[in-house]
C-alpha cells in the first residue's frame, strides 16, 4: 500500500485531485482546475463520491444491493497489471469484456476505463446489396449436412436458389465432392434451366477446387469471391427453413428424409414470398403449376376457347408487370434489410504488413476451441470489406470478410517476413551492385532463401508451428 501512495502522488492527474481533497473540503470551481490533467477534471467531477483513506484516493460505488464499495483510483503503472491479472492470468478465467469489466469494477477505477478493454466481437459494415433484374441472373449454391445418413445412402444436400424468383432446387448426395456438385449443378439444373450469369458459393473446398473452376471457365459463369457468409443469405436463410419442414415429416429414424425433399419443394415453390409477392412458379416458369387440390376440385376462371395470339402477348404483358412489380417489391425490402441490418456497426480497416486476428468460426465448435485464430499478417486490401492475409511465409493466403478480422494487439509483434524479404533482398541488390561496378562484372540476380519455420524430427514427421488464439 506504501507502494500504491506513492504512485498515486506521482500520477499527473491522481496526484492533484489527492493534494486537492487533503487541503480542502469543499469542492473547487472550475475555473481553478482548467490547467489540471483531463484524467484529473474526469476525477472533479465525481468530487462527492472521492474519499482518502489512509492517505489513499478512493472512489465510492454503490452496488445493486445498495451497498457502498470503496474502488481503489489506480494509477497509469498499475493499469495494465491490472487488466493481466483479471484476464490474461490463468486463474481470472480469460473471460470475455463484459466480466472482466465487473471484475475491475469490484476493485478499481479509472477514467475511461472500460475504453482502454479491448472486446473480441465481430466487426459490422455496412450492408452493400445488389438487385437481380431477371430470373438466372444470379444463383447461389450450398451445401447442407452431415445429415442422418437414409437408407439410399445419402448424407448431404445440395441447396441452389435464385435470387431473383426465388426458385429452390434442393438435391440428396452422399458426398459433397467438387465431382458430385458440379455434376448435380449441370444435369439437374443448367441442362434444364439454362446457364446462370454468376454462380455464388462459399469458400468450401469443393467450390474452391481446380474442378469447379474450369466447369465456371466452360459456361461462361462468372464466381465472385464472397469471403462473408452474410453474401450467401439466400439459401442460408433457405436453409434453416427446409430443416423445419423435414422435420415435420421424416420418421422416428430420421432416415427417409430424402424421399421427402421432392414434395416439399414443390409446395414450397408454389407458395408466394415474402420479398416478391408472387410464387416462384409464376416468375421461373411463367405460369402456376396444378396441384392435388386444384386436379380434384379445377382452376378457378378456367376458359378453354382462346386465341393462341392473345394468350400469347397476355403472358408477355403478365410477365412484364410482374417483372416489374418483383422488382420494386425486392427493393422496398433490400430497403428495409439494409436499415435493420446496419443497426450497431462495427466498421473496422487495416493496412498492408499490419497483424490480425482471424474469426474462424470452424475453431469455436472443437471442443475447447476458440474462435480467434492467427495471427495473420495482412498482404493486401482489395476492398473495401475484402482482404487477403497469410498466417506464415509457408501458408497459403487467404481472402477474408473484414467483419471476420480485428486488431492484434499484443505485446511480442511476429516477424514479418514479406518486409524482411524486401530489406534483405534490397540490401543483397545493392551490395551486389556495388561489387559488380567494382570489377566490371554482369549483374547476376541475387537470390533470397528465408529461413524454414517448418521442421522436421528426426524420423521425418513435419512439425509446423503451434497455433496461437486472440485473447
Amino acid at each position: 500500500m506504501e507502494e500504491i501512495k506513492n504512485m498515486q502522488e506521482e500520477d499527473p492527474a491522481i496526484g492533484d485531485m489527492l493534494r486537492l481533497k487533503n487541503n480542502q473540503d469543499e469542492k473547487p470551481l472550475r475555473i481553478d482546475i482548467l490547467n489540471l490533467h483531463p484524467e484529473a477534471k474526469v476525477l472533479w467531477g465525481m468530487w462527492e463520491n472521492l474519499e482518502v483513506k489512509d492517505d489513499i484516493l478512493y472512489k465510492q460505488f454503490l452496488r445493486e444491493d445498495n451497498t457502498i464499495l470503496l474502488q481503489l483510483v489506480a494509477p497509469q503503472k498499475i493499469r495494465e497489471t491490472i487488466f493481466h491479472q483479471l484476464h490474461h492470468n490463468k486463474i481470472a478465467g480469460h473471460f470475455g469484456k463484459d466480466r472482466t469489466i465487473n471484475a475491475i469494477r469490484t476493485r478499481f477505477y479509472w477514467p475511461r476505463s472500460t475504453e482502454n478493454i479491448p472486446g473480441p466481437g465481430v466487426g459490422k459494415s455496412p450492408l452493400r446489396q445488389s438487385k437481380s433484374s431477371a430470373p438466372l441472373e444470379r444463383i447461389n449454391v450450398d451445401i447442407v449436412g452431415p445429415l442422418p445418413v437414409t437408407a439410399n445412402g445419402n448424407e448431404y444436400i445440395i441447396v441452389l436458389g435464385d435470387y431473383y424468383s426465388k426458385w429452390k432446387e434442393a438435391f440428396p448426395v452422399p458426398n459433397h465432392t467438387a465431382m458430385t456438385v458440379a455434376d448435380k449443378i449441370i444435369t439437374e439444373f443448367i441442362c434444364r434451366f439454362g446457364c446462370p450469369l454468376q454462380l455464388h458459393t462459399d469458400q468450401g473446398k469443393e467450390f474452391e477446387s481446380h474442378l469447379f473452376k474450369i466447369m465456371c471457365e466452360k459456361l461462361g459463369v462468372q464466381k465472385p469471391i464472397l469471403p462473408h457468409i452474410a453474401s450467401s443469405g439466400l439459401v442460408e436463410r433457405y436453409n434453416r427453413t427446409l430443416k423445419q419442414m423435414l422435420c415435420m415429416f421424416v420418421n422416428e429414424h430420421r432416415n427417409d428424409w430424402d424421399e421427402h425433399i421432392p414434395y416439399l419443394m414443390m409446395a414450397y415453390r408454389s407458395t408466394v414470398h415474402s420479398t416478391t409477392k408472387c410464387t416462384p412458379n409464376s416468375l421461373m416458369l411463367g405460369r402456376e403449376i396444378r396441384c392435388p387440390v386444384d386436379l380434384m376440385f379445377g382452376l378457378p376462371n378456367t376458359v378453354n376457347d382462346f386465341c393462341q395470339i392473345e394468350y400469347v402477348e397476355w403472358v408477355k404483358n403478365t410477365m412484364r408487370e410482374a417483372y416489374k412489380n418483383v422488382y420494386d417489391h425486392s427493393g422496398q425490402a433490400a430497403q428495409r434489410q439494409k436499415l435493420y441490418y446496419d443497426r450497431g456497426l462495427k466498421v473496422r480497416k487495416f493496412e498492408p504488413n499490419c497483424w490480425v486476428w482471424r474469426w474462424y468460426p470452424p475453431k469455436v465448435n472443437q471442443t475447447l476451441g476458440l474462435g480467434w485464430t492467427g495471427p495473420y499478417l495482412v498482404i493486401e486490401k482489395i476492398t473495401d470489406v475484402t482482404y487477403k492475409i497469410q498466417k506464415s511465409e509457408q501458408t497459403k493466403s487467404i481472402m477474408v470478410h473484414v467483419d471476420h478480422l480485428k486488431p492484434y494487439l499484443g505485446r511480442n509483434e511476429p516477424n514479418n517476413w514479406v518486409l524482411n524479404n524486401t530489406l534483405n533482398i534490397s540490401h543483397q541488390s545493392d551490395e551486389s551492385l556495388n561489387l559488380d561496378m567494382s570489377v566490371g562484372q554482369a549483374l547476376t540476380p541475387v537470390v533470397y532463401t528465408p529461413e524454414r519455420q517448418i521442421t522436421k524430427t528426426r524420423i521425418g514427421r513435419t512439425v509446423r508451428p503451434r497455433d496461437i488464439c486472440s485473447p
